[in-house]
């Protein structure tokens, strides 16, 4: 299967701990916060506090807009800019404080005991073939420009902050970033454990 999601229409959720929003970009299966085995979402940080609780996941989080943020998770300190990541347990006792004024963050939340994850920004303004080896494959764009994507004989294109979905589709090869810009470009791979 083979889904392009456009980021007018990601599902509008409550965080778990009701301080805020999220933009549910896509998920394994169920619609609580407690039945998923992997999450892809987006976030409007627009006060500094507590990150809510996933036990026995990992997380991964990127800094998508906004002048950056210091996160304190459990006794070590981050602090990430524009499109800098970092990767956390989910029941790592975490809080964030604003550098100035609102974010937008980009997070995948999964299972490590049912998935292996790859998380990786790629930030090259050549044509990429990538193979397709995993589960799910995921592409987020966070470019201005629209990324061009070739699948078989299929052409996709994501605008700014559009995603491109690839489930069980092992029987295709490669997926081909076409464009010629510097990409802003989020590559996720899950492949079940």
């Amino acid at each position: 299967m083979i889904e392009l999601l456009k980021a007018s229409h990601y599902k509008k959720m409550r965080w778990k701990n009701g301080e805020g929003y999220t933009l549910e970009i896509a998920r394994s299966v169920g619609e609580s916060l407690a039945e998923f085995d992997w999450r892809i979402s987006m976030a409007d940080v627009k006060t500094s506090g507590d990150f809510s609780k996933f036990n026995g996941m990992n997380r991964f989080l990127t800094v998508l807009e906004g002048q950056g943020l210091s996160l304190r998770i459990d006794d070590d300190f981050k602090h990430l800019k524009t499109l800098q990541s970092v990767e956390f347990r989910g029941d790592s006792v975490v809080s964030c404080e604003l550098l100035a004024g609102h974010i937008r963050d980009f997070n995948l939340i999964y299972n490590p005991k049912k998935f292996d994850a790859q998380y990786q920004w790629i930030f090259s303004p050549e044509a990429l073939e990538i193979p397709i080896l995993s589960d799910v494959m995921f592409i987020f764009n966070q470019s201005v420009e629209v990324l061009v994507i070739e699948i078989g004989q299929q052409i996709f294109h994501l605008e700014h902050q559009d995603s491109l979905k690839l489930e069980d589709e092992k029987s295709l090869k490669t997926i081909i970033l076409n464009q010629q810009f510097l990409k802003q470009t989020c590559l996720i791979q899950l492949t079940k454990i």
